[in-house]
C-alpha cells in the first residue's frame, strides 16, 4: 500500500512541475528575453563565465600548491614524504 502511495505522489509532483513550466508567467523569468538590453545581456554573460570559471580556479590552486609543496620537499630531500621514489622499487 505505502509503494502506490509514494507512486501517486511521485505522478502529482511531475504534473504539479509541469503545470507550473507552462504557465505564462515563468516565461518572464527569463531577463533578457523580454525589454532585455545589451548591458544586461552582457552582465549575465560575464556572471556566467565568471561562476563557470570558479571551479576550475578553486581546484587549480589546491592542486598547484599541493604539487609545488611536494616537489620542494622532495628537492631537499625530506624523508617525511609520503611516496618516495626508493620505495617503488
Amino acid at each position: 500500500m505505502q509503494g502506490r502511495r509514494l507512486y501517486r505522489w511521485g505522478w502529482c509532483t511531475l504534473g504539479f512541475a509541469t503545470i507550473v513550466a507552462l504557465l505564462p508567467a515563468a516565461a518572464w523569468a527569463c531577463a533578457v528575453c523580454f525589454e532585455g538590453d545589451d548591458a544586461l545581456a552582457r552582465g549575465l554573460n560575464m556572471s556566467i563565465l565568471f561562476l563557470m570559471s570558479m571551479p576550475f580556479v578553486i581546484f587549480g590552486s589546491i592542486f598547484s600548491t599541493v604539487y609545488i609543496t611536494y616537489k620542494r620537499a622532495q628537492r631537499r630531500g625530506s624523508k617525511s614524504l609520503a611516496w618516495t621514489q626508493k620505495e617503488s622499487v
